[in-house]
């Protein structure tokens, strides 16, 4: 049960209050790359064949131009590598370090028919087969709606026969395997999951008759309806074809996308043989396909597409031209017709989905943007294999700066050139301008683009307000836990009136970083969010409401800073604020967490137990930097967590001092309950505001025991 303490607090010029406790609740030729420190310099394998797809191998420096978004940039490292060596300009051969010794190749089924099926499983296995160096390590994976695990990075070749069987057996379901795999790989990488054991470990109808009649010219009905019966099923057809391939399409580039962004935590060749028909690249997923891209390019991963397809393009050309055909009858349909149909109504979206109906494009895409190729339009590619071993074994490494003045998101395209005549070159056409730290993200959407280049251009943009802060607090297991608030005012968002329905509305969206001491990102949070307003409550909403987004999660003990950007999207404003905050070392010692205002308490729903801001049956809904209004207001009510230390018996003591503007006003020790079965005392103070004057406050709480102590501060303003 809580129990409520009282204790008198005495405060110059400012009357009393009381508190209330809740218990229980280029260099030389063969130098070493060089990295600077965030890891800004562009890596590229450049791969260089003459026109009979021979290899090219005694080229130098000089022969080579770099271009990073049109700029010609300058080659600060260049080399050949060939297996286990770098071979410099003058022939001098130095061993790799063993982490570059080492090439990944990854092997991915997916989308398989029987004879795709076939194709595969033969070139996959004369690939384990052939001679491949002992550096080379193979992986096997499979898409099936998203990414499994069949075989990790492995040089045995009967494990990757085993692998490729399963891969190509016709089986519908992997997950078995990937909760096999995954066992396997965190018994290898042992307990420090977060750690680095795995680097560490290697035409339509127009009245429904269709121009027929019956007898005496009256109209066939048995006709019509069977020509319409017909047209539904058709339409049916056509629209679960194009939802099944708009579906896989989103899958496919999901997978891809994981299959790539954890690559780059290892320097290297590394390469994908990506065993598929292929597949369509969905409206409105064109951002997250050239993030695989992107990212492929970023963590050095080529994507050699082989089109298990086999022979037979025609038939997909025919898809592509049945699409654009049945696009443009519709078009013309909707110039003479008032009235608009099924067709009519995606008739531009068809058209669009028309240009990707080749699917074999888009893995020449994917291939070519990465410094792959792409194998198809044949039944036997064991051939077209070889050039991936002579790829993966025999290339040239070449390092530049890119010199970016600002991160803003945008997709940089990289080209690398020769005059050598008749040379060939596979490599990487480009990025996107992140911050170092965030090059690994999986997918951008659109809002967050000048949201990062905000936060990565001073100065920071500071059109409207809004509040952030990283709260500590004690976690189970001396663990530290942090809780992330972001309060945005709905009054300093752009609120909208649609005059066609009365309605008012607001749009805006968010990101917030958390950064460790190296300036990686550990937390990330992000949304976009529409809001829809009451319209008679339009001016009570903007005076007093606020988007609350509350986040907690283990946080290792140091110096954090936290970033954060909000866009009023209907304002076309930007806000940005940086701020560094500590998570102190959880111990057996006395300690106590952060202060947080309360705004108010609701209901623990299905807060899990482990959230430090719920107290019994309610959850802390706090505020950052509260500004609060006598008139609107009669108390003010603070949060803090107090968590003994066992090393005294003694009962902690509690102290809190007031301030007004930096001159101290006096204080007072109100009694604390009793620690509950977590080890702690949530302590809940509140302030009744109408006999302090207007000004800015500060309340500091001091916990107390035996000889230890530790304490914690908060502010605020009273209008």
């Amino acid at each position: 049960m809580n129990r409520v303490w009282k204790a008198a607090l005495w405060l110059a010029a400012a009357g009393s209050c009381y508190a209330q406790a809740t218990q229980n609740a280029p260099a030389a030729g063969g130098q070493e790359p060089t990295f600077k420190a965030g890891g800004e310099e562009v890596v590229l394998d450049v791969v260089v064949r003459d026109k009979k797809n021979h290899p090219l191998n005694d080229l130098k420096a000089q022969d080579f131009e770099v271009f990073d978004n049109g700029a010609k940039r300058p080659i600060k490292s260049f080399r050949l590598v060939q297996g286990n060596e770098a071979v410099s300009a003058e022939g001098t051969r130095t061993p790799l370090d063993p982490l570059r010794q080492i090439r990944l190749l990854t092997l991915i089924f997916d989308g398989l028919d029987n004879n795709g099926r076939r194709l595969s499983r033969d070139a996959a296995m004369s690939l384990v087969k052939s001679e491949l160096q002992p550096n080379v390590y193979i992986s096997v994976l499979a898409i099936d709606q998203t990414l499994e695990a069949i075989q990790p990075f492995t040089n045995d070749r009967d494990l990757l026969k085993k692998a490729i069987d399963r891969a190509t057996s016709g089986a519908l379901n992997f997950a078995s395997d990937t909760a096999r795999v995954r066992a396997q790989l965190e018994q290898m990488v042992g307990p420090n999951q977060a750690g680095q054991g795995m680097a560490d470990q290697v035409a339509s109808m127009s009245d429904g008759s269709n121009g027929q009649s019956g007898p005496a010219g009256a109209p066939n009905h048995a006709a019509a309806a069977n020509a319409a019966m017909a047209k539904m099923m058709l339409r049916t057809l056509q629209t679960s074809q194009l939802d099944v391939s708009t579906e896989r399409g989103r899958q496919v580039i999901a997978a891809l996308l994981q299959a790539v962004k954890e690559q780059y935590s290892l320097p290297g060749r590394k390469s994908i043989l990506y065993f598929t028909p292929g597949f369509q690249i969905p409206q409105g997923m064109e951002q997250p396909f050239q993030a695989v891209i992107s990212i492929a390019n970023r963590s050095n991963v080529s994507f050699y597409a082989l089109d298990a397809s086999g022979l037979g393009i025609d038939a997909k050309n025919d898809m592509s031209n049945s699409e654009l055909k049945d696009s443009v009858g519709a078009a013309a349909q909707n110039m003479h017709r008032g009235n608009v149909s099924f067709e009519n109504a995606r008739s531009a979206d068809t058209a669009i989905e028309a240009g990707r109906a080749n699917v074999q494009d888009t893995l020449a895409i994917l291939a070519d943007s990465t410094g792959g190729t792409l194998i198809a339009n044949t039944n036997d590619f064991t051939g077209k294999l070889k050039r991936l071993t002579e790829d993966l074994e025999t290339y040239y490494e070449i390092t530049y700066d890119p010199q970016i003045a600002t991160y803003d998101g945008s997709f940089r395209k990289v080209s690398v050139r020769t005059d050598v005549a008749n040379a060939r070159i596979q490599s990487r056409s480009g990025y996107f301008a992140l911050p170092p730290a965030m090059r690994t993200q999986a997918v951008l959407a659109t809002y967050e683009v000048p949201l990062l280049k905000a936060l990565s251009t001073p100065p920071l943009p500071r059109s409207f307000g809004f509040e952030t802060a990283a709260l500590h607090f004690k976690g189970a297991n001396n663990t530290s836990d942090c809780v992330l608030v972001l309060d945005i005012p709905i009054g300093n968002l752009t609120v909208q009136k649609d005059p066609a329905t009365n309605q008012y509305a607001a749009k805006f969206a968010y990101v917030v970083l958390v950064k460790d001491s190296k300036g990686e990102i550990i937390k990330k949070l992000h949304s976009e969010v529409p809001l829809k307003l009451d319209p008679a409550k339009v001016e009570a909403i903007k005076a007093a409401s606020h988007f609350i987004d509350v986040q907690n999660f283990e946080l290792q003990p140091g110096r954090y800073t936290l970033e954060s950007a909000v866009l009023d999207s209907d304002g076309n404003r930007i806000s940005a604020r940086k701020s560094v905050f500590i998570i102190p070392s959880a111990s057996d010692s006395l300690s106590i967490s952060s202060v947080a205002p309360i705004r108010d308490m609701k209901p623990k729903g299905d807060t899990p137990p482990t959230n430090p801001l719920l107290m019994e049956n309610q959850v802390v809904s706090p505020m950052i930097n509260p500004t609060v209004k006598k008139a609107d207001t009669k108390t003010l009510s603070f949060y803090v967590v107090i968590y003994p230390g066992k090393a005294s018996s003694e009962k902690p003591t509690l102290q809190m001092e007031f301030s007004k503007d930096g001159q101290v006003l006096g204080g007072g020790s109100p009694p604390l309950g009793n620690a509950d079965a977590q080890g702690r005392i949530q302590y809940v103070a509140t302030v009744p505001l109408e006999q302090l004057p207007a000004g800015n406050y500060q309340v500091r709480f001091v916990a107390k025991q035996g000889t230890e102590a530790s304490d914690e501060s908060v502010t605020f303003t009273v209008e």
